[in-house]
């Protein structure tokens, strides 16, 4: 017998919703687990935070966790959520909606590279040097020649910035992922149009979070859209993730 169409997506389906929820699991591990934190105030204190981050010996470790995770969301959820949408009876807008969402994911993984290698590795060899150089005690009178110690902060302080204004975008990228596919998936008949809702105001929340963090970094002013941004987000992804597995196992999608 040969396999119908339906049939061959059932892989496709699993394996994206596998890798929403797997993902997830290792970037939530990696970041609330693994990651040290601190409030508003002390993440915009760089020399406070900067030592914090130096003394870290998982530091790289952990966002090799958080890059896996999140982009086993991006490059396997969504990619199969792509495919589910374009490939269903769901008509013209969600299908094309469903392909600016697969362009959308591919820019946000692009970005979530340039961020982790940034924040995971550039920042944290920045910040190990700072740490390590010892302070001069001429270095507030050396006839306006910065010390070492100076010169390495003034080097981690940039990246820390570098890191906060991709940041910004990578988030408004995330939300665009989560608005776009909730509008495709709102737009068409293949998922409850309920789940559709919940990606816009996750994806709504993320954008906002995005523009937050451009404008005042991270500083506690960011913490409560931000964390309305992950109290969506990450439902939503769990939610993707169960509908799709049950997706694959439905009848329909067994006979040929």
């Amino acid at each position: 017998m040969v396999a119908s169409t339906a049939e061959l997506e059932r892989p496709m389906l699993r394996m994206g919703s596998v890798a929403f929820l797997a993902g997830l699991a290792i970037a939530v591990v990696s970041t609330f687990v693994f990651h040290p934190s601190g409030t508003g105030e002390e993440l915009m204190n760089n020399p406070f935070i900067f030592a914090v981050y130096a003394e870290d010996d998982l530091w790289i470790a952990t966002h090799i966790g958080q890059f896996a995770g999140l982009l086993l969301i991006y490059a396997g959820g969504f990619v199969a959520l792509f495919r589910m949408l374009s490939r269903s009876d769901s008509g013209t807008v969600a299908s094309a909606l469903a392909w600016f969402g697969l362009v959308t994911s591919i820019l946000t993984a692009s970005a979530l590279t340039i961020l982790q290698a940034v924040d995971g590795i550039a920042l944290k060899i920045a910040v190990d040097t700072w740490y390590a150089t010892p302070s001069s005690p001429s270095e507030a009178g050396n006839g306006g020649r910065e010390g070492e110690k100076a010169i390495a902060l003034r080097v981690a302080e940039g990246l820390r910035w570098t890191e906060w204004g991709i940041q910004a975008y990578y988030r408004m990228l995330q939300g665009a992922i989560a608005l776009i596919f909730g509008v495709a998936i709102a737009k068409g008949a293949i998922l409850s149009r309920w789940i559709g809702a919940v990606g816009i105001a996750a994806g709504v929340a993320g954008i906002a979070a995005g523009v937050v963090t451009a404008y005042v970094g991270f500083s506690s002013v960011r913490d409560p859209v931000a964390d309305l941004s992950t109290l969506l987000l990450y439902p939503w992804i769990i939610i993707l993730g169960i509908f799709m597995w049950r997706k694959s196992r439905a009848k329909k999608m067994i006979t040929s």
